[in-house]
């Protein structure tokens, strides 16, 4: 028999257990080794170690944010998106009634002066001065320096 590939779920401590892409059971840490539960036929086989087991690194999550008219959003799927006035804008979710403005800006609050922001709240811009939107935060900041 091939060696199981496990799958860390809990590092060091639970394992999801595949042979050949399918899930055959699972492995548990406890005091003195291992034990897998064999789901195929509803076994429990005790190991020291997990020198029997392929251990298969677990994946990060990796998240690619969607873009509005060339501009980076702050979320993975961008919902309703239009221009208003040469702003991108979208929504975070299908069911939002908050609209957000895609990309890096410059805004001018009264007490703080100007400030970076990135993806504010259209709300925001229609309450304030800013500038924007820029492709990137060295931009907008390059900007806001410019506007003294």
């Amino acid at each position: 028999m091939a060696k199981l590939i496990a799958t860390p779920v809990i590092e060091d401590k639970f394992y999801i257990v595949e042979s050949h892409g399918s899930k055959v059971g699972t492995l548990k840490s406890f005091e003195s080794g291992y034990i897998f539960y064999n789901n195929i036929d509803n076994t429990e086989t005790l190991y020291k170690d997990l020198n029997s087991f392929n251990i298969k690194e677990k994946k990060s999550k990796t998240y690619v944010n969607d873009t509005v008219y060339g501009y980076q959003t702050n979320t993975e799927i961008a919902y309703d998106k239009s221009l208003q006035d040469n702003v991108p804008i979208y929504k975070k979710t299908a069911t939002s009634q908050q609209y957000f403005a895609a990309g890096y800006y410059g805004i001018k609050f009264p007490r703080l002066g100007w400030s970076d922001a990135f993806c504010p709240r259209l709300n925001t811009l229609n309450d304030y001065d800013f500038i924007g939107p820029f492709k990137n935060l060295s931009d907008a900041q390059l900007a806001i320096k410019r506007q003294g």
